[in-house]
């Protein structure tokens, strides 16, 4: 069970080759993800509750309503299974896992938005939310709005979905005795005894050592572009040193996180235009006021 952007397919991929004798195959795509490897993906735990069972590992993200509970639907899953296992994002991955949910799933995020085709979490979009609230002519295709725009709305909108989506901090006050939690920085940084754990814990016999992935998963840490940008982005909202983040581009995603944490620690952005984000802390504090 795991949220989007936590390496769920990358963890099924690992335990689905730890435990057979099929030839170790790259599961890694251009873009980063694990999606070169089909494994079993089923549609929430509606899809759990109808499939046939037969499959060594399945994987599904556990909450895909705003009205659905996590807790619930988790639990629901672990009455069912001797053991389970559930990935989530600790709070030095957050901003990696964000930035994962943003570009390794739509190569145009922002107009998979508007067409309703992110996931059955994310509803389509009515287009006049920008159009009402920001100075951009209805001529102007969603698809052309100019990036400070962009940048703005997902600072109010994408962080307060992801949060709602993985009901952060979940693990504050939910555990289960049969369910192994993994957090996404121990997978990528502990991997050897994350892996460990996992088979003490799910009692799971591994037909080739742990050590055999440790290549593979070498390759996958160098693939993670965005694998610094929690330490980066901490430094850069807390204000109080000169960083130069020139050499290190952020993104779309790490900017508006930034700008939605700037609002959270009370300050706003004077982004009117601002198509292109700070490069630096100098010129960042020179952009901001507190309303």
């Amino acid at each position: 069970m795991y949220h989007g952007g936590t390496y769920g397919t990358y963890l099924e991929w690992c335990l689905t080759t730890l435990t057979s004798d099929i030839d170790i195959v790259s599961p890694f795509t251009s873009v980063g993800n694990s999606h070169a490897f089909r494994g079993n993906m089923l549609h929430g735990t509606t899809a759990w509750q109808t499939h046939s069972g037969d499959s060594k590992f399945v994987r599904f993200h556990p909450k895909l309503s705003e009205s659905e509970s996590l807790s619930t639907n988790i639990n629901s899953v672990l009455s069912d299974v001797r053991h389970g296992i559930y990935l989530y994002p600790d709070s030095g991955s957050v901003v990696l896992s964000v930035n994962n949910a943003f570009y390794k799933v739509w190569l145009d995020q922002w107009q998979q938005y508007f067409a309703g085709n992110t996931s059955s979490y994310s509803s389509k979009i009515n287009p006049e939310v920008i159009y009402t609230n920001w100075p951009v002519d209805r001529s102007v295709p969603i698809t052309d709005i100019p990036a400070w725009i962009r940048r703005e709305f997902l600072s109010y909108y994408f962080m307060p979905a992801w949060q709602s989506q993985v009901e952060w901090n979940h693990l504050a006050h939910w555990q289960a005795d049969n369910c192994s939690v993994v957090l996404v920085g121990d997978l990528l940084h502990d991997f050897e005894n994350t892996m460990q754990q996992i088979q003490n814990k799910c009692e799971l016999e591994f037909t080739r050592p742990i050590a055999e992935l440790l290549p593979y998963h070498e390759i996958n840490l160098k693939k993670q572009k965005h694998i610094t940008h929690d330490q980066l982005c901490n430094r850069i909202v807390n204000l109080d040193e000169d960083l130069d983040w020139e050499d290190c581009p952020l993104g779309m995603a790490s900017e508006f996180w930034i700008q939605w944490e700037l609002r959270n620690r009370g300050f706003e952005m004077r982004c009117d235009g601002l198509d292109i984000f700070p490069t630096n802390s100098v010129q960042l504090r020179e952009l901001l006021y507190q309303p």
